[in-house]
């Protein structure tokens, strides 16, 4: 009997499996949001087990085994294999009022009918206001900044929501005792499941670059000072090889799946020209890719 690993793999391989491959919540794009998974749960009649944000940022809901069995996935994400224990999590409520569990991590503070998550030092870097079913990032740390050696990227990073309210396996970092840990849940979760496990590990390029700047200001650059944007550029591509190295290193083996990010598309069109992707994107998605 093939299993749902062999199906995906044949599928991605260009080969025909015995049927379509089936993906729910093996990746941020093909999740659900917390809201409408609690009333699929209800339709399905399933009353047992909380719902379980693991993207706080678009309230994504970890989907329970019992809804995958139900539906035949085949795949599942990496994340599936962390933050395990009840302590990783605290109560929440959604914005309908569904009650929820939400990464320990993140702590939101109610300010008047809105919600807000801070950075350390009292920045708030994210807002969800009353009647959005998501949050929105509220800091763009170097939207005033006229740095161009963009030597530390850590820093502004820390006040961006995409960074810094990561999903599982974070907060566990690329550290020594991190990649352990990394290496040690992958290889747990692989001898768990026979589906098709998919590591999210990000490396996007225009997503981080509007991040740092906000999109108005870093489509302004891309078109009036491109020598800075390749800067930057290069030094996101250096920063994503290093960690790419260390995460391949902890969970390339207990994988099947490596799933690169970013977001080149609006509802009517790309957002930059072939000609900028080509210039600014394409070399170093394939120098990223093939490493």
């Amino acid at each position: 009997m093939v299993t749902s690993r062999e199906r995906v793999l044949k599928a991605v391989n260009g080969q025909e499996p015995d049927r379509v491959p089936i993906d729910l919540g093996g990746h941020r794009s093909s999740g659900i949001m917390a809201v409408a998974y609690s009333k699929l749960k209800q339709a399905l009649g399933i009353e047992s087990g909380d719902t379980y944000v693991y993207d706080f940022i678009q309230q994504l809901a970890i989907i329970e085994p019992e809804v995958l069995d139900r539906f035949g996935v085949d795949s599942i994400e990496l994340g599936r294999g962390f933050a395990l224990d009840p302590g990783d999590w605290h109560d929440w409520v959604l914005p309908d009022g569904t009650p929820c569990r939400i990464p320990a991590l993140i702590q939101p503070v109610r300010v008047g009918n809105d919600w807000h998550v801070y950075h350390d030092d009292g920045t708030l870097i994210a807002i969800q206001k009353e009647g959005c079913l998501y949050f929105e990032q509220a800091c763009f740390p170097l939207a005033e900044s006229d740095e161009s050696s963009f030597d530390d990227l850590a820093s502004p990073f820390e006040k961006v929501m995409w960074a810094s309210l990561g999903t599982p396996p974070a907060p566990i970092g690329y550290d020594p005792e991190g990649l352990k840990k990394l290496a040690a849940g992958a290889k747990a979760l692989r001898a768990s499941t026979d589906r098709a496990i998919i590591g999210l590990f990000g490396g996007n390029l225009l997503e981080n670059s509007q991040f740092l700047f906000g999109m108005a200001n870093c489509l302004t650059l891309l078109a009036s000072e491109p020598a800075r944007v390749h800067r930057l550029l290069d030094k996101l591509v250096e920063m994503h090889l290093d960690n790419l190295r260390k995460f391949l290193s902890a969970v390339g083996e207990y994988i099947d799946i490596i799933l690169f990010g970013d977001d080149l598309g609006m509802q009517t069109g790309p957002q930059i020209s072939p000609r900028m992707y080509k210039e600014f994107l394409h070399p170093r998605y394939k120098l990223m890719w093939r490493t």
